[in-house]
């Protein structure tokens, strides 16, 4: 073969492997890291400015014994504003006995700063603040805790994308998110998120010993082109306790204030 025939042969060859690699490459930028994938399904909820509706909260007992409450919850997106993620406010409506206890969430965007949480209790017409350790506890007897009420920041958790499956017919992605904190009641928690949407489908939480503790999965719903939950059923797979919560009376973007998220709304409500 003439040596410039063959060299011209060579650069060719070449060039195809540097295409090849470059391409390889480029489909390696696409994937997307457990932090990244975290971060966009987050991003889903944020569209939302505010919303208010009625949670309904089933609670089942493993013989089958059922407790109902319902409370009015309104939220509110601050997008880091002042320092602020989100702040909830949820005043229950039922049972007569529970009518009038409120909760009041403020989540915090800053690095390191632990969200606040407060709790009234009008039989006592006592404001009381929810310690660091007291937000392990459940909500309302619920399979959720205080803590989980709230939203956690990226920053918290290391997050680790493990595999792509389909759930539910849904092909997803599956992130492990590890708490940094020594005092969380969890090892890890591993979630189902949506590839398509970007949604969480399901959520398995592992206790300190890295047992399943308990599986919490969503439905979802789309309003004004705006993705919010509709349904969420959390299992205690360790001791056969069941919570279904309920969302209804939806409303999205109503202009809620920030005076609506204060220490005396949980005593007065929010008028409108």
């Amino acid at each position: 073969m003439p040596k410039k025939k063959f060299v011209f042969i060579l650069v060719v060859f070449l060039s195809a492997l540097i295409g090849t690699g470059s391409a390889s490459a480029g489909e390696a930028a696409k994937k997307l890291s457990g932090a990244e994938i975290i971060r966009q399904s987050k991003e889903l909820i944020y569209k939302v400015g505010d919303q208010k509706n009625t949670v309904t909260l089933n609670l089942i007992e493993r013989d089958g014994a059922k407790k109902k409450i319902v409370a009015t919850r309104y939220w509110k997106n601050y997008r880091s504003e002042g320092g602020f993620d989100s702040k909830m406010l949820l005043l229950t409506d039922f049972p007569p006995d529970s009518r009038g206890v409120a909760f009041l969430i403020w989540d915090y965007s800053q690095q390191n700063k632990i969200d606040d949480l407060w709790l009234y209790l009008p039989a006592l017409r006592m404001v009381r603040r929810i310690s660091a350790q007291d937000q392990n506890d459940a909500f309302l007897g619920s399979d959720l805790t205080f803590g989980d009420m709230g939203q956690r920041r990226i920053d918290e958790d290391v997050h680790r994308f493990l595999k792509e499956e389909t759930y539910r017919g849904i092909l997803s992605y599956v992130v492990e998110s590890v708490p940094k904190e020594k005092v969380s009641i969890y090892s890890k928690k591993i979630s189902w998120i949506s590839k398509k949407d970007g949604t969480i489908l399901k959520i398995d939480y592992y206790d300190r010993n890295q047992k399943l503790l308990k599986r919490q999965t969503i439905d979802w719903q789309v309003l004004n082109k705006l993705h919010v939950w509709k349904k969420t059923h959390v299992t205690n797979v360790q001791n056969g306790h069941r919570t279904i919560f309920e969302v209804s009376d939806l409303e999205v973007n109503i202009g809620l204030k920030d005076g609506d998220f204060s220490e005396r709304r949980l005593k007065t409500g929010v008028r409108r």
